[in-house]
């Protein structure tokens, strides 16, 4: 696989960028922080997904739009004018397979069953042994404008309802409660009838009993 990861970074360099951490510098270890950060994937294939997951014919742009400490977030735009999300985990970002797992059973638990507005998700997986080489998830576009760029020159009651709508929120998160540190898994990872808690203990995993 890391021969494979050569041959395409070589055969696309304009796509470097998209593989780098780009926002920012590191006083302390930079060369390892950044390689920390630095994920290799087959950039033509992340758009094929794409594309079949929104059932379109192809992908006519890609951006990246920001990336933390343990994600690169980019933006695909298809032919037909619908927009997508992709989030490529880096390899600081948690442990192989469970993080990303956890991080879609988790916004659909939310979206579903907490009946959350978060993205829907179109398509993930929590592997490297696929097409794009990489653990993935492309979920819908969220439409409107960020509340930061909107927030001065809104009326005191835009406001007001904003807030009651974030409270409204928080209050569906904290009526769940688990008896133990969990994150939660689809069934089909552990065979499951239902999604299940899982404890973290000394970085391993276990089923809660």
């Amino acid at each position: 696989m890391a021969g494979l990861y050569k041959t395409r970074t070589a055969s696309h360099p304009e796509y470097e960028h998209f593989f780098r951490y780009t926002s920012g510098r590191w006083l302390w270890d930079e060369q390892q922080q950044l390689r920390d950060r630095y994920r290799v994937f087959d950039v033509a294939e992340l758009q094929n997904s794409a594309a079949k997951a929104t059932g379109t014919d192809g992908c006519v742009s890609m951006t990246k739009l920001a990336e933390g400490g343990f994600n690169k977030v980019f933006r695909l735009l298809m032919n037909d004018g619908k927009a997508v999300l992709a989030r490529i985990p880096n390899p600081n970002a948690g442990p192989p397979f469970y993080t990303t797992a956890s991080e879609v059973a988790t916004m659909e638990f939310a979206r579903t069953i907490l009946q959350i507005p978060v993205p829907q998700i179109f398509e993930w997986s929590a592997t490297t042994d696929n097409l794009v080489g990489s653990e993935y998830i492309i979920m819908e576009e969220a439409n409107g404008t960020q509340l930061g760029k909107s927030w001065d020159e809104m009326s005191p009651d835009s406001k007001l309802k904003i807030m009651r709508e974030v409270v409204s929120i928080e209050g569906k998160m904290l009526s769940v409660s688990f008896s133990q540190y969990v994150f939660l898994l689809f069934p089909a990872a552990y065979g499951l009838s239902l999604i299940q808690p899982l404890a973290m203990e000394a970085s391993t995993l276990r089923m809660t009993q």
